[in-house]
């Protein structure tokens, strides 16, 4: 009993453990903070060491990162506490507006993994990015997200050069285009509190839980509890099958329905450019066009600009065109200026 009690207690401590603080900053506010000042390719990198204390950095001397300044940086982050935050320069941050179907927000983490080379150009694995919910719509069934992203290429030859001097930033801090700032998680970001000194405390804890285990009360419920655990985790897997395949169906079905509403409500493009290439004639020459909810504007030469209304109106992909300006001579003085709007069928 006393160690199915132990075992029980070991693992809500494992699952603890596990959680972090925010990365970049302890939690009584010391950090080290590396400011990128020069990141040109072919140029010396150029960085300043910024000591934060309470909120408030303290510079520690701008060091260009060669063999010299490395070692130089080396020492003046020596015996600073605190993890490293890498400070980018502007221009570095990118960012996108997502839409994905609400269905997604169970596990947002895992589908911008999977989507990000359709999302980006770049995959997941080329990038230190982060995201921030914006809204959620349950009428449209869609959560619109903010995609915050740095390519890893970029700062490829920045982290080595600190991973030379002993620095291993656990986060990125990035100004966005309004001014604000981003925070992106890294990978290679040093322990945080609880990794540091978590084993001492579950030690702790583990010891004086085990001496007052014996006299617990609760054992018997836990004996309990773990029956009905067993039970549950034996019919665990069919029922996350049988969520996988109704989130799949419910998350493609969302977004083929997003997909052809938004087709319905501007217009295909693609199919309006096909269809004028095949109707307008061979002497006509389009200087202007432009789709805008379903609405084709276009102005241009032809040596015959009345005929276009009639072979517009014998094309079934557009409806009602007309002029919206006279017919003027065009600047050669043979073909005929023109500019007309028509509507594009849905």
């Amino acid at each position: 009993m006393l160690s199915q009690f132990l075992t029980w207690w070991r693992t809500q401590l494992s699952a603890l453990l596990r959680l972090q603080p925010p990365s970049g900053e302890a939690q009584d506010g010391r950090a080290l903070v590396i400011a990128v000042l020069e990141l040109t390719p072919g140029a010396p990198l150029v960085v300043e060491a910024l000591a934060r204390r309470r909120g408030r950095d303290g510079s520690l001397g701008r060091f260009t990162l060669d063999s010299t300044g490395i070692a130089a940086l080396h020492n003046a982050g020596t015996g600073l506490r605190g993890p490293v935050l890498l400070r980018l320069p502007p221009g570095l941050l990118l960012e996108q507006r997502v839409t994905l179907p609400l269905a997604a927000e169970r596990d947002l983490e895992r589908v911008l993994t999977y989507e990000m080379d359709r999302l980006t150009p770049f995959l997941a694995t080329e990038l230190f990015w982060s995201w921030t919910l914006e809204r959620r719509d349950s009428v449209a069934g869609q959560v619109r997200l903010r995609l915050s992203l740095v390519p890893k290429a970029r700062l490829a030859q920045l982290l080595d050069a600190l991973a030379g001097a002993a620095l291993h930033p656990s986060a990125l801090d990035a100004a966005a285009q309004d001014g604000t700032r981003r925070r992106l998680p890294l990978a290679q970001g040093r322990p945080g509190w609880w990794a540091r000194r978590g084993p001492v405390l579950a030690g702790a804890l583990c010891a004086g839980l085990g001496v007052a285990a014996a006299g617990l009360p609760f054992l018997r419920q836990h004996q309990d509890a773990a029956r009905i655990e067993a039970r549950i985790a034996a019919l665990r897997p069919q029922v996350d099958q049988a969520q996988a395949l109704r989130q799949a169906v419910q998350s493609r079905a969302a977004t083929i329905d997003v997909v052809q509403a938004e087709r319905a409500r501007v217009g295909d493009a693609l199919g309006v450019l096909a269809a004028l290439t095949i109707v307008l004639p061979d002497d006509t020459h389009l200087t202007e066009l432009t789709l805008r909810r379903r609405v084709l504007s276009i102005t241009g030469e032809s040596a015959g600009a009345a005929r276009l209304i009639a072979a517009l109106e014998a094309e079934p992909a557009f409806r009602n065109p007309a002029f919206v300006a006279p017919v003027t001579r065009g600047t050669d003085g043979r073909a005929e200026a023109f500019s007309l709007r028509a509507e594009a069928a849905p």
